[in-house]
């Protein structure tokens, strides 16, 4: 993608699956070669996220293919298709400290904003 111009479409690609800036923390196998998985964490590793990475990375926490939820079920759902691994955690906390940062920039829960979810309080 880089390589046609599409600098922003091949950063997504790696930002949106990484909040927790650690390879092994994707939720699946991996199927790179160690050549590949050494490149994904390094730019994981040296890229500074902006509120764009950080909104994909919350819309892909919150969505099933069928529409937006909580991002507890979310994180349930994944794990039963997925497994649970030792980053599990810190990747759940990565994700809750973004949606927290959204509903701070909102002054707000962010899940009054989008069409289908509504907050438990």
């Amino acid at each position: 993608m880089i390589s046609q111009g599409y600098d922003d479409s091949a950063r997504i690609c790696f930002t949106h699956s990484f909040p927790y800036k650690n390879v092994s923390a994707y939720n699946g196998d991996n199927d790179c070669s160690p050549s590949e998985t050494d490149f994904i964490q390094g730019y994981i590793s040296n890229i500074e996220y902006n509120d764009y990475d950080h909104l994909i990375q919350l819309c892909d926490a919150i969505s099933f293919p069928t529409g937006p939820t909580y991002i507890e079920k979310r994180f349930v759902n994944v794990v039963l298709r997925r497994g649970f691994n030792e980053p599990t955690i810190p990747k759940w906390e990565s994700l809750f400290e973004i949606k927290h940062y959204f509903d701070n920039k909102i002054n707000g829960d962010i899940y009054k904003i989008v069409k289908g979810v509504i907050s438990i309080l």
